[in-house]
């Protein structure tokens, strides 16, 4: 029973490990930050108040959009059974872990100002739209976060008790009341949740502000924190912006999770894509203007951009290949080690009574650091007792690490907690406890997951343009990193292939380890 409990406790001491980590990369790398200019205190002025304002606006907007438009979509979605139904659910998902840099050229091969949108208000006699500022940000947090928001929805519908809606359809209840009655319940439950988490990705979101800024009037926190870093050396400055990001995004999450119903979206992960419920449900032809919208949105601008691209790979200078295996080892690193870090949180959180509860609070935590600063702070940390060549690598595969986690765990929790659900109690009779429970019980169980979500780290790590503009040294760089210089010497036709080829990295990663994960299950 001894040997039990030390690796009971063995278990335990890597959750704890986890946890210091995570507080120390979210909390400690801003006072980090901070105590490295304690003699230099910086109060904002005037233009980072408006960038503070800016900021806030474009996430709002952003996050209000993409609720809206996920609300008839996902619905749309739910309750029509229509061919490749089960399919269309999964791509959707696709954008989320597209490259950051990739998005942006497929973006800008539309709505850019000679775009195909551009190019036809020309023809029918209209000025041209600019991608640039608040609009392209927008266009581009939408995209992104569209999906995540209809998944979270579709998950919503699909736990709406059928025999609500049996009853609703008997009693012939429709519209307004139906929609007092049944949606809006679920909306209530799911929503505040849901919008919370875009607008902290929209607020820290960087590569998007950093290349469709369009100047001073459109800069970002995360922006300015990377200017005051790179630009000015002003650690003092950077310090306070990530403060004021942090302090707004932690008053803002812990309202919405205190005061708002369970996020029903954490409890399931699987949609019943042909489900009971959508029997019950009165359809509607809008459904499908919706369905042809979230299409024509999240898939034409992908497909126009490798359409365009594709064939340039071919003649892309060899500095890109290089870049590209940068990346995938990199990419390879962080995914291991989000895996890693997730599995010892989630052992944390199975124990406690309302783990839904402290896992939202914990992924707030990472949304609302600075990835910019987080890196910081590990730098000024490591930089006396490691060279750039080491440090710039490992603070890439740290930060990719944690930045993935809540997507991690928002996958690894629930396979979890099933598991201890079905075999705990057989488990705890047979005296199988920590690492052997684990080993022989846990592990082999939720291995799909573990490896669909070592193939999410890696897309997202893949494709992210972040620490690295910071940090890079001489000819390192990644893929990302090469694209974005590219762009700005206007190698445009090797910037679009090399966005391709990111596109083709990122997405064999993740069908790799998923692939690997269902093929596990079928032994």
């Amino acid at each position: 029973m001894a040997k039990s409990n030390d690796k009971i406790n063995i278990s335990n001491f890597t959750s704890i490990i986890a946890i210091v980590f995570i507080l120390f990369q979210t909390l400690g790398s801003i006072f980090v930050v901070f105590f490295w200019s304690r003699d230099n205190f910086y109060l904002l002025n005037s233009y980072e108040f408006k960038v503070l304002y800016f900021t806030l606006k474009q996430a709002l907007i952003s996050s209000l959009l993409v609720c809206l438009l996920a609300i008839p979509i996902s619905k749309a979605i739910f309750r029509n059974n229509f061919m490749l139904k089960g399919i269309f659910i999964k791509i959707m998902g696709l954008p989320f872990i597209f490259p950051v840099v990739s998005a942006i050229f497929s973006i800008i091969l539309i709505f850019g100002n000679n775009g195909f949108i551009n190019t036809i208000l020309e023809m029918l006699g209209f000025s041209k739209i600019s991608i640039y500022g608040l609009k392209g940000i927008v266009i581009i947090n939408i995209f992104f976060n569209l999906p995540i928001a209809v998944r979270f929805l579709l998950l919503a519908w699909n736990e709406i008790p059928s025999e609500q809606l049996k009853l609703a359809k008997s009693l012939n209840v429709k519209y307004l009341n139906y929609f007092k009655l049944i949606e809006l319940p679920m909306l209530r439950a799911i929503l505040p949740s849901t919008l919370c988490i875009i607008f902290l990705i929209c607020i820290s979101s960087f590569s998007v502000a950093l290349t469709l800024g369009g100047g001073p009037n459109s800069t970002t926190l995360e922006v300015a924190i990377y200017q005051a870093l790179v630009f000015d050396f002003d650690f003092a400055k950077a310090s306070s912006l990530a403060s004021i990001q942090f302090l707004v995004c932690m008053i803002l999450a812990i309202f919405v999770i205190f005061f708002s119903k369970k996020n029903s979206s954490f409890a399931s992960q699987e949609i019943k894509f042909f489900g009971v419920n959508s029997l019950y449900m009165e359809r509607s032809l809008i459904d499908w203007f919706w369905i042809i919208f979230a299409i024509l949105f999240l898939f034409v601008p992908i497909l126009f951009l490798i359409f365009t691209g594709f064939f340039g790979i071919f003649y892309l200078p060899k500095t890109i290949f290089l870049a590209a295996l940068n990346s995938v080892v990199l990419a390879v690193f962080s995914g291991f080690l989000g895996v890693c870090l997730a599995l010892s949180l989630t052992n944390f959180f199975i124990n406690l009574t309302s783990s839904s509860k402290y896992f939202e609070i914990l992924s707030i935590f990472i949304l609302a650091t600075s990835p910019i600063v987080m890196g910081t702070g590990l730098f000024l940390v490591l930089k006396t007792i490691l060279s750039l060549e080491i440090l710039t690598p490992l603070l890439v595969i740290i930060i990719n690490a944690t930045m993935s986690l809540p997507f991690m765990l928002r996958v690894l929790l629930p396979a979890v907690t099933k598991v201890n659900e079905d075999t705990g109690k057989l488990s705890d009779s047979l005296d199988i406890y920590g690492f052997d429970r684990f080993k022989l019980i846990t592990f082999p169980t939720i291995f799909p997951a573990i490896s669909f979500s070592m193939g999410l780290g890696c897309a997202l790590s893949m494709g992210d343009l972040g620490v690295i503009t910071l940090f890079s040294f001489a000819d390192f760089q990644t893929l990302p990193l090469a694209i974005y210089r590219l762009m700005m010497s206007y190698k445009m036709d090797h910037a679009i292939s090399s966005s391709v080829l990111l596109i083709i990295i990122c997405f064999f990663l993740f069908q790799l380890f998923d692939y690997l994960g269902k093929l596990y299950a079928l032994r």
